[in-house]
């Protein structure tokens, strides 16, 4: 294989000057640059990406980090595409893995590639973390951002090096629009025992504030998944003397678990009973009606994560201040106004 000895040797110029030309650093004229250029095609040059990365001493490379998940929604998912085209851009490599701890741990483990030296220069965290893997992480000396929401620390613990979207407001404002379109009895469902769940229930209460006998909540604590969560509340709530004219769902695999529900029982949506969720993603777009969903803007996300991140390798030390990010309800045909009664059904 050709060296970068042989390039410079065929274009007539020094090593140093090959390297700039490659590198895009330090000065050349445009005749140098030429030169190189077709010394590297004719000889069919190839560069040593390690050892460029070993001159620099960096990996340049970023490991993207799925906590206590098993699998990686569309969400997720949009968000990685977002950091892999910014780091891209500022020269980085994006590879992904998953990790699984517990919060109980005192030093938890590290995945395999941040536990190898010189393998990842920084640290995207996403899915569910807890305090004691970001002390981790510290600890090692590995630079890290994070997507905050699904994170159990402290709020003096992500006062730096985090990116939120704000759930709580979309949830009001979700509620809001309910009352707009004319709902006086709306349901949120949710189990509050998680944070962020009980986070979104706070901005459903806080919109529903002063309204007598306006919300009806729902928070069981059973243990199952999301979907089924959705319906058994649903079929909760069509059991009650009053049940609502509304539902207002934590997150979009709840809000498909009720629309199962509705459906089996013959309640239609939105002509009985209007339904929003949460965090529009994709997966969920073939229910019909299409479901009310609020954004969480995924690929601003990401890009801003990496931008973070970003700042960070170019400051070393650098803590830069958390920031949240808007939520916006994208309005579809799962909400309408509300019937003058709803039956008992089923």
């Amino acid at each position: 294989m050709p060296t970068i000895k042989d390039v410079a040797k065929q274009a007539g110029v020094s090593v140093t000057t090959v390297s700039r030309v490659l590198n895009r650093s330090g000065y050349f004229d445009d005749e140098t640059g030429r030169k190189v250029r077709d010394a590297v095609e004719a000889l069919g040059y190839r560069r040593n990406v390690h050892w460029a990365r070993l001159g620099r001493n960096s990996s340049q490379t970023v490991c993207f980090v799925l906590g206590n998940r098993r699998s990686m929604n569309s969400m997720q998912m949009r968000v990685l595409m977002a950091c892999e085209e910014a780091l891209h851009a500022g020269g980085y490599d994006l590879v992904f893995t998953r990790h699984s701890y517990s919060a109980a741990e005192r030093d938890p483990a590290l995945p395999r590639m941040l536990d190898l030296e010189g393998v990842a220069d920084g640290v995207v965290l996403a899915g569910l973390h807890h305090a004691n893997f970001l002390r981790r992480l510290e600890g090692r000396g590995l630079p890290f951002v994070v997507l905050g929401n699904n994170v159990t620390a402290s709020p003096d613990a992500l006062r730096h090096d985090a990116v939120f979207y704000d759930d709580e407001a979309a949830l009001f404002d979700a509620a809001r629009y309910l009352i707009r379109l004319g709902h006086r009895r709306t349901a949120f469902v949710g189990n509050i025992a998680h944070p962020w769940f009980h986070r979104r229930w706070q901005g459903f209460r806080r919109a529903m504030r002063g309204r007598k006998k306006g919300e009806i909540d729902v928070v069981g604590d059973w243990q199952v998944s999301n979907l089924e969560y959705g319906r058994l509340a649903a079929a909760d709530l069509l059991r009650r003397e009053e049940p609502p004219t509304a539902i207002l769902a934590a997150n979009d695999e709840i809000a498909a678990g009720v629309w199962k529900e509705l459906t089996h029982r013959g309640v239609a949506i939105p002509r009985r009973m209007s339904l929003i969720g949460f965090g529009d993603r994709e997966e969920f777009s073939m229910l019909e009606p299409s479901l009310t969903s609020a954004t969480v803007f995924p690929e601003q996300l990401g890009a801003t994560l990496a931008r973070m991140l970003l700042e960070k390798f170019a400051r070393p030390g650098a803590r830069p201040a958390s920031v949240t990010l808007p939520c916006r309800i994208v309005e579809r045909s799962s909400c309408g106004p509300p019937p003058a009664r709803l039956a008992s059904t089923g």
